[in-house]
């Protein structure tokens, strides 16, 4: 998926939904769009939150830890970031 390209309120998983929102999360590889895994996480850190880029790459790089850690952490930040979506997508 084109990380500029138009996201629908529709797009955005059930919260509950532990398979889809790790799939969603998939769907923006902040290494690729940052250059490396250093810019990613860097950009993250720094919690942005003013486009959709930012906010993609932050649940993209929860839901690689969740995966290393093998844990579900990732819910937690998606919760925590579904309303900063779904301002972006009405906006």
């Amino acid at each position: 998926m084109n990380p500029t390209a138009p996201l629908a309120l529709s797009a955005l998983p059930d919260p509950t939904d532990r398979q889809a929102v790790f799939a969603f999360a998939m769907t923006f590889n902040g290494y690729e769009h940052f250059g490396s895994s250093e810019a990613a996480l860097a950009a993250a850190r720094e919690r942005r939150r003013s486009s959709l880029v930012d906010v993609r790459n932050e649940l993209f790089l929860a839901a690689r830890a969740s995966r290393h850690g093998d844990n579900g952490d990732y819910l937690e930040r998606y919760r925590e970031l579904l309303p900063v979506f779904q301002r972006l997508l009405a906006a």
